[in-house]
């Protein structure tokens, strides 16, 4: 067969020469020299499967804030390791997808992406990295196709290209960690991280051990919302970098300022306007629609300085923003590693009056705070930003007097706690009411060895079938109880078993544990070792109820607002129920460093709290906890109770109609919702990474 027949046989077969001298050409095409945005830009398409609210091709404008952190990703670029402390969906991981299409394209090299857990690691695979691959024409063709029987394709933790590779694997598991040498890392929610892995310590640095063959030339993305403070990684990096903010115009004076949570005001309807911001430098109303333009004129700006120059001013004037404007790893920023911070405030598509309802449904409810403090402000939340002193809480209580043992008309519940101890058992019991409302209704210490004598116990049986009488003309029995096991554990379950609605308690320290968790089943034995009954133990974890506690204490202190409306989450209580030696054991417990050795007396000079130290619950030498320890597990059944029978505000209104035959006067619900509409926002205890800030706490002791 000639060349000439096969031509007349095959057609539509290109021409050799054709192909061969385009293939040439395109090979001697000249590289265009792109940032990793402009790459974005030209190159990169939202696939409509990932939920992005903008489909199609990708477009920085949108986020703008995005531009310089992720440009420093560059391989020319000479920072080594961008930090960002973000608030929630602000593109964190957006700049990992536009990192990675960057890298397949125009800079192949090793890449390691760092997710908490595995179900986010195939969480993110599947619905942002792979429909990225798949919408992006220029690289499709490059990433080798997933394929099971293909040891040379891609999987879905292990993309390959030519050139390189992208490893995604888990902050949980130090296997995918090991062996493999990384150019670039990616790191997304650190602070989700577990502090050691496999014993072999912290996942971040296991990573970054990684990166050491390439020197400098290797580079570093982490991104993450805020933790605790004290043991935030995210925020512990951007103190260590040149702490970069937003800065955007006035659109009204032109003055350049970052937007601040102190700034935001309610809607305001005799005005005519929603939620909103005031500018810090003419008092202008700053609108949502205001946003677009703000943005596109915004900059970044190094709020660290060298020391002993001037520090960077919260308002600039538009004719001196070049003065303060420093490229990252350049002029005064030249010592240190970009890093920034952005809130909610700054989002595209979020509406400040959402942020404001965030916040006001936050406002004494220390979970939804803690939330609203790292989801939104993307600041570490500060547990311990809250000390009391017990002579405030006396103080209060003489302020607030109610009669004791009698159920309030704002109050539906009634639970029971007691903590056990060598001398006896000190049980008391609160009163619940809506929006967090615990008043202490009736408290009693019953002496004897719980360990030894039954007198104790038959005391406590009595207690619990207690009445009080309510706001109307009935009474109202308890709810439900529950008594700590950690001492006298046999008894505590003996006397748990078999009782309904009373609880044998397990205490636990840990952090991030449910407020009461899933009970377990435990063996009650005879003499002979024989098993003769079965209690469920229902563990509690101490270390946020305490927090829920103490901020209760301190709402309780701080007392009702101008409408009379006392903020959620407080625990009221009656001079008749609380003397001196019980409020002393109130505030028998601090949240500090792991090594602080915390002493009782106040003439003693305390260390102040490192700022990046682990914290937890100790208590003060010399003092009792046991009322503490009671309040703690009472709140753990109330906030059990509650979510049980999902009390909502309607829900709440019944139930008080039916405990006390009317409904609460003054009206519980509508007292809550009363706001001065030109009140600026309190915003919660700042955390005491500010050494200044910290000193004065502890002058005003």
């Amino acid at each position: 067969m000639t060349f000439h027949s096969t031509r007349e046989q095959f057609p539509e077969l290109p021409d050799g020469a054709e192909i061969l001298f385009r293939g040439l050409e395109a090979a001697s095409r000249p590289v265009d020299d792109l940032t990793i945005s402009e790459w974005a830009d030209r190159y990169r398409v939202v696939s409509a499967e990932s939920g992005s609210p903008w489909p199609g091709a990708f477009r920085t404008d949108r986020v703008s804030y995005l531009r310089e952190p992720q440009d420093c990703l560059h391989p020319d670029h000479p920072s080594r390791r961008v930090t960002c402390r973000w608030a929630a969906q602000l593109g964190k991981s957006t700049a990992i997808e536009n990192w990675f299409g960057f890298i397949v394209d125009q800079a192949p090299g090793s890449m390691m992406i760092v997710l908490p857990t595995l179900e986010e690691a195939a969480k993110f695979n599947r619905v942002k990295l792979q429909p990225t691959i798949e919408a992006s024409p220029r690289i499709a063709h490059k990433v080798k196709p997933v394929n099971s029987r293909d040891e040379q394709g891609s999987t879905t933790a292990f993309k390959r290209f030519a050139g390189g590779f992208t490893q995604i694997v888990n902050a949980g598991s130090s296997k995918g960690l090991q062996m493999v040498s990384i150019k670039y890392l990616a790191m997304d929610e650190v602070t989700g991280y577990p502090k050691d892995v496999d014993g072999r310590g912290s996942p971040r640095d296991q990573a970054r051990a990684r990166q050491k063959m390439y020197g400098d030339l290797a580079k570093e993305w982490q991104g993450s919302t805020p933790g605790i403070a004290g043991e935030c990684v995210i925020t512990e990096d951007f103190e260590a970098g040149d702490r970069r903010y937003r800065y955007v115009p006035c659109p009204h004076c032109r003055v350049f300022q970052p937007f601040k949570f102190e700034q935001m005001r309610p809607a305001d309807p005799d005005q005519g306007l929603p939620v909103h911001m005031r500018c810090m430098s003419c008092d202008g109303v700053i609108l949502d629609g205001h946003k677009p333009d703000m943005m596109a004129n915004a900059h970044w700006i190094a709020t660290r300085v060298p020391e002993g120059a001037d520090p960077v001013p919260e308002t600039i004037s538009h004719d001196e923003i070049d003065r303060w404007r420093c490229d990252p790893c350049e002029g005064r920023c030249r010592d240190w590693q970009p890093s920034y911070h952005l809130w909610a405030a700054y989002a595209p598509r979020e509406k400040w009056a959402d942020i404001w309802h965030r916040w006001e449904s936050a406002e004494g409810d220390t979970t939804k705070l803690r939330t609203f403090y790292q989801q939104d402000l993307a600041e570490p939340y500060d547990p311990g930003g809250i000390a009391i002193e017990w002579e405030k809480i006396v103080e209060a209580s003489r302020k607030h007097h109610y009669p004791r043992g009698r159920i309030p008309a704002e109050a539906g519940l009634l639970v029971w706690a007691a903590d056990v101890q060598g001398y006896g058992i000190k049980w008391l019991a609160y009163a619940i009411g809506p929006r967090g409302q615990r008043w202490l209704i009736d408290r009693e210490i019953f002496e004897g060895a719980p360990d030894q004598t039954d007198e104790p116990w038959i005391k406590l049986a009595d207690a619990l079938g207690r009445t009080y009488p309510t706001a109307g003309t009935m009474e109202k029995g308890f709810d439900l109880g529950g008594v700590d096991s950690g001492f006298a554990t046999d008894r505590v379950y003996r006397f748990c078993a078999g009782r309904p609605n009373v609880y044998a308690l397990d205490g636990r320290h840990s952090q991030g544990l449910p407020r009461l968790g899933t009970p377990t089943k435990k063996d009650i034995k005879d003499s002979r070792n024989r098993i003769v009954a079965k209690v469920m133990l229902y563990p509690v974890g101490l270390y946020d109820v305490k927090t829920e506690v103490t901020a209760g204490l301190a709402n309780f202190v701080d007392g009702p607002d101008a409408t009379g409306a006392w903020p959620r989450n407080t625990i009221h209580l009656t001079p008749d129920l609380c003397d001196e030696e019980f409020a002393k054991e109130l505030t028998a417990e601090r949240l500090v460093d792991p090594e602080e050795d915390l002493k009782s007396s106040t003439n003693q000079r305390r260390r102040l709290i490192k700022a990046k130290a682990g914290r937890e619950w100790k208590k003060i030498v010399g003092r009792k906890n046991d009322w503490f320890d009671g309040t703690v597990y009472a709140d753990s059944l109330a906030w059990h109770l509650e979510h049980k029978r999902r009390l909502n505000a309607d829900r709440w209104a019944d139930l008080i109609i039916q405990v006390h035959g009317r409904p609460a006067d003054p009206d519980l619900f509508d007292a809550a919702e009363g706001n001065d509409p030109f009140r600026k926002p309190t915003k919660p205890t700042r955390p005491r990474d500010h050494k200044e800030s910290r000193r004065q706490a502890w002058k005003n002791r």
